[in-house]
């Protein structure tokens, strides 16, 4: 297909716009200018034809003029520059008189034309316009007089102000084309430097950006849209390079523990028991390897769904519940004891899946990092505008200096305490995504061999 310059659609565009308001215009201006020049012509026949009605003299039945004498001597005497011919019918239109300077030359009665009206014709091949009126004496119509006016040097002066305006209406519109294409050129100039640097930023260099205009209009809005743009796109691919890289680095292990499991099993025949150990061991990764894919897929959903939070109210102690009601083989393996003992019905307005999957993974870190017989405390209730769920355990607890890192991808505890413990190190930072997603404040303090107190603090319900 054919590349059309947006600058030369912008010019056509203008042009033809501005030809049809210029075309209007010059027509206007010659209507106006030939409806000036007819009136002046009519105004002068119908003065003429009017004060020589009255020096028509009426003789046996026949019309003349009383001062034809005058007309002579008048007509030796001077040069007219611009005359007027006049001539005196008959009501049957025969020729009674006429002016002397049309001489043996006759404008014609024309029947057809109606009396009082004017019109265009020719005399001597020279083009005249002409009137005729009737000449009335006691109510009755004893004749008409026909004057006219050559027009020859008028409709000279018509032809030529028509041929200057649509020359010049030419000349117009090429000087409007260059013009406009020259403006509409200058005007998108900006475009195509935001396009030019458009084409320079690619997966290498997201981090520059489009110059902004100064100037506060849609260019700036544009480049503004775009810039946002990239910073979403360089955001949306720093995380994957990152989710990636430490998606890499977490599956390797269990990965290299399941070979080096199965490895040592065929290094030599073995007895059931040593193959049964191997295969536990070898579960037991599969199992880990699997909750680390899960837990990835979560993360996944929760980045690339921030703007999909479909809130509701809903029961939170009965959701709570549920929750419990799952860890309830995980609780009673370490004997653990667990307090949920709410005074009254607490409702929430959030999304559904991102409160369960905050409380299940909350939970399921109280538990595991619990010694065995512990104390896990849940507390929900309103205050102040907000309603508060607060989970309480006397586990291993957190160092000071590593609150702030807990909520990284795949980041877990210096301490042996949690390294013994199996785990992935996602499960707090799916909780921190969730949070931020919902809108759900989140604060947690903690103390080494003290335990971890963690409050969640939800919107109000709106009445």
């Amino acid at each position: 297909m054919k590349r059309n310059a947006y600058h030369n659609r912008i010019a056509l565009s203008y042009l033809t716009a501005t030809a049809a308001l210029l075309a209007l215009a010059f027509v206007l201006i010659y209507l106006v200018v030939r409806m000036t020049v007819y009136a002046n012509l009519d105004r002068t026949l119908h003065t003429v034809a009017d004060k020589h009605a009255w020096e028509v003299q009426v003789k046996n039945g026949k019309v003349s003029f009383i001062n034809k004498i005058e007309w002579e001597e008048r007509e030796h005497r001077e040069v007219e520059v611009n005359p007027v011919f006049i001539e005196l019918h008959g009501p049957d239109g025969q020729i009674m008189d006429k002016s002397p300077n049309l001489k043996v030359d006759s404008l014609g009665f024309h029947a057809h034309i109606p009396a009082g009206e004017h019109f265009n014709t020719f005399l001597r091949n020279q083009p005249v316009r002409l009137l005729k009126i009737p000449v009335i004496r006691t109510g009755v119509v004893v004749g008409y007089i026909s004057t006219a006016i050559p027009i020859d040097g008028y409709l000279l002066v018509l032809k030529t102000l028509r041929n200057i305006l649509f020359l010049t209406f030419l000349f117009a519109l090429l000087l409007l084309f260059f013009t406009a294409r020259y403006l509409a050129s200058k005007s998108i100039r900006p475009v195509k430097l935001i396009i030019g640097k458009a084409q320079q930023i690619n997966s290498d260099n997201l981090t520059e950006r489009i110059p902004v205009p100064a100037t506060r209009d849609e260019l700036h809005d544009l480049a503004v849209a775009i810039n946002q743009l990239l910073e979403r796109i360089d955001d949306s691919l720093q995380r994957e390079k990152q989710f990636t890289a430490d998606a890499a680095h977490q599956l390797k292990t269990p990965l290299a523990i399941l070979k080096g499991s199965l490895g040592v099993l065929i290094r030599k025949p073995r007895n059931n028991h040593e193959y049964l150990e191997g295969i536990r061991e070898s579960l037991a990764e599969i199992d880990r390897l699997s909750d680390i894919v899960d837990k990835l897929l979560v993360m996944a959903r929760v980045d690339n769904n921030a703007a999909d939070v479909r809130l509701s109210a809903f029961s939170a102690v009965e959701a709570i519940d549920k929750v419990i009601q799952r860890a309830a083989r995980k609780i009673e393996h370490k004997n653990i004891s667990l307090a949920f003992e709410p005074q009254q019905d607490v409702h929430v307005v959030t999304d559904p899946f991102l409160f369960d999957l905050i409380l299940e993974n909350l939970l399921s870190n109280a538990i595991k990092y619990s010694s065995r017989g512990g104390e896990i405390e849940i507390v929900c209730h309103d205050s102040q505008g907000s309603v508060l769920l607060q989970l309480h355990d006397k586990g291993i607890g957190i160092a000071a200096e590593e609150l702030n890192k807990i909520f990284l991808p795949f980041y877990r505890g210096s301490t042996d305490a949690i390294n013994q413990e199996k785990g992935s190190g996602i499960g707090l930072s799916i909780v921190a995504k969730a949070c931020k997603i919902a809108g759900i404040k989140l604060t947690i303090q903690s103390r080494i061999s003290e335990g971890t107190h963690i409050q969640l603090e939800f919107p109000k319900q709106k009445s």
